[in-house]
């Protein structure tokens, strides 16, 4: 029993220490027409590429649109992201005219083993057409 006990704590350790780290992304709602949602993705890449170069893509290039944002948080968990955090931003004057804009950003991670791609099922519109 206590060789059993052993040997399972063991494995234990062996498979936590697998696990080498963990990856972060952001993504941000797109103004659509309609009631249907687009969102930008930032996960580290280039900060070059423009806001509609974010848009996060398939795998034929085409801009993926989300019923909503939780739909789109669904994507992202069936690709192993899992919700962290969400924060909003402000920007613009609270003046007499109040044009003040805001938008909700969703932090989400990813586990990931050596060697793994974490940015497997994800693509940007500018990052598809290197």
């Amino acid at each position: 029993m206590r060789r059993l006990l052993i040997f399972t704590m063991l494995c234990f350790c062996c498979a936590t220490l697998y696990a080498q780290g963990r990856v972060y992304c952001e993504i941000v709602e797109r103004k659509t027409m309609g009631k249907k949602v687009k969102v930008m993705i930032d996960f580290g890449q280039k900060r070059k590429l423009r806001p509609s170069q974010q848009t996060l893509v398939d795998e034929r290039g085409k801009e993926i649109v989300f019923n909503s944002k939780i739909d789109a948080l669904n994507h992202m968990d069936s690709l192993g992201w899992s919700f962290l955090q969400a924060y909003t931003v402000v920007s613009g004057s609270s003046g007499d005219n109040g044009s003040t804009s805001s938008e909700i950003h969703w932090l989400l991670c990813k586990d990931i083993v050596e060697g793994e791609n974490p940015h497997k099922g994800l693509s940007t519109k500018g990052l598809h057409k290197k």
